[in-house]
C-alpha cells in the first residue's frame, strides 16, 4: 500500500441533518501546517483515503485515531478505526 501524501488532522465536521447513522457526516476539515483551512465532503475524504493521497485523524484523549471508510448496505462512510469499541468516536470527539 502507497504511502499517503498527506497527513490531516480532522478538528471540524458539518453534520448532514439525517437520522440514519451512515448520512451523519457531511464533511470534515481542519487546519493545515501552514495554518491555512482545510475543508472537503465526505465523499472527497472517502475518495482520498481509497486512492492512499490523504490519512485523516482525530485526536482521542491524546492518542491519534486513524478516520477509516467503512461499508454498511453498498454505502461507503467514515468512522474511526476503533468504532468496535468507540461506536460514535468521530462524532462525539469533534462535537466536545
Amino acid at each position: 500500500m502507497a504511502k499517503p501524501h498527506r497527513r490531516r488532522a480532522v478538528t471540524t465536521l458539518t453534520r448532514a441533518y439525517s437520522h440514519d447513522p451512515l448520512e451523519r457526516i457531511d464533511s470534515i476539515g481542519g487546519i493545515n501546517s501552514d495554518r491555512t483551512r482545510w475543508h472537503m465532503t465526505q465523499a472527497a475524504a472517502i475518495s482520498a483515503i481509497e486512492s492512499s493521497t490523504d490519512e485523516f485523524y482525530i485526536l482521542a484523549d491524546g492518542v491519534q485515531v486513524k478516520i477509516v471508510v467503512l461499508v454498511h448496505r453498498q454505502q461507503k462512510y467514515l468512522k474511526s478505526e476503533r468504532e468496535a469499541t468507540h461506536p460514535d468516536d468521530l462524532l462525539l470527539q469533534l462535537t466536545r
